[in-house]
């Protein structure tokens, strides 16, 4: 059986690869807020979005916790349009992480990924 991409697949191309790839989208002045974080973006130069996420232990002090958010945060980019729109995007928590409030940070985030994909087109 030939080997077809997966249709919400997140692949290489999806991610930034290289230590520190993702400062310049840090620092450019495009932005959008949320209540508990923030989704700072730039166009790329290819067609496919990439999605960085900033994470500190000051505000997820648990690597348990770190990596959950992290798999929550690909998950709803992975099915989320924004990610064929061709921006650069790297998510940062505003606020320290409770374990409880994963199901509204996952809603945040397709919130902003919403307003991200609107602002895209």
């Amino acid at each position: 059986m030939p080997r077809t991409p997966r249709a919400h697949g997140l692949s290489r191309r999806h991610r930034f690869t290289a230590r520190g790839s993702f400062g310049p989208v840090l620092r450019s002045a495009k932005r959008i807020r949320g209540n508990a974080m923030i989704v700072h973006f730039l166009r790329a130069t290819g067609t496919a979005s990439r999605l960085g996420i900033a994470l500190t232990r000051r505000l997820v002090p648990s690597s348990v916790d770190r990596s959950l958010v992290k798999r929550a945060l690909r998950e709803t980019f992975r099915r989320h349009p924004v990610k064929n729109d061709g921006l650069d995007c790297v998510v940062a928590l505003r606020e320290r992480f409770e374990r409880g409030a994963l199901v509204g940070l996952r809603a945040e985030a397709g919130r902003l990924f919403d307003r991200l994909h609107a602002e895209a087109r």
